[in-house]
């Protein structure tokens, strides 16, 4: 059976806000690493994105259970904007997560294309992530090409993901 992907809503949002924080649970983060508001940043981050970002969520439904979740909106630039939107606007995926227990169902792949369908929907030329080890094979099968970042610790335990 091929899971349904259906847009999210706000109703929605308390789910995706904790498989974003399962994502980060997946990477090893110890608990004592989150902030006691997590959850909430997450929340207003999410209500934030989709008053101002163009977000787009999108929850994969399998056998009646949320098997799965993604998020996307316009990159938030690290740095000034000096090329106009409609040379450069990217797109930025920043959670794909998939309950373990329904893995290796094509789920990731249904989310990752309706993220990148919304994006191109709000006028995206680029869509952008950053991939976990596990998710890398997966992008690169939608069509993603690795680029170069980048990264310097300045701290000796930058274990941040």
């Amino acid at each position: 059976m091929r899971a349904e992907v259906r847009s999210g809503t706000p109703a929605n949002d308390a789910t995706v806000a904790e498989h974003y924080l399962a994502i980060w649970r997946s990477y090893g983060t110890s608990q004592e690493h989150f902030r006691d508001d997590a959850l909430d940043v997450t929340l207003a981050f999410i209500r934030h994105a989709r008053a101002r970002l163009g977000l787009g969520t999108f929850l994969a439904f399998l056998d009646g259970e949320v098997a799965g979740s993604a998020a996307c909106n316009l990159q938030i630039p690290t740095d000034p904007e000096v090329i106009r939107p409609e040379i450069r606007r990217h797109g930025y995926i920043w959670s794909v997560y998939v309950d373990p227990r329904f893995q290796h169902r094509g789920i990731g792949r249904a989310l990752v294309n309706r993220a990148v369908g919304h994006l191109r929907e709000i006028g995206c030329h680029k869509a952008v992530l950053h991939a976990s080890d596990a998710g890398i094979r997966l992008y690169e099968q939608a069509g993603f090409s690795l680029a170069t970042e980048m990264r310097l610790p300045l701290v000796e335990d930058a274990s941040d993901g």
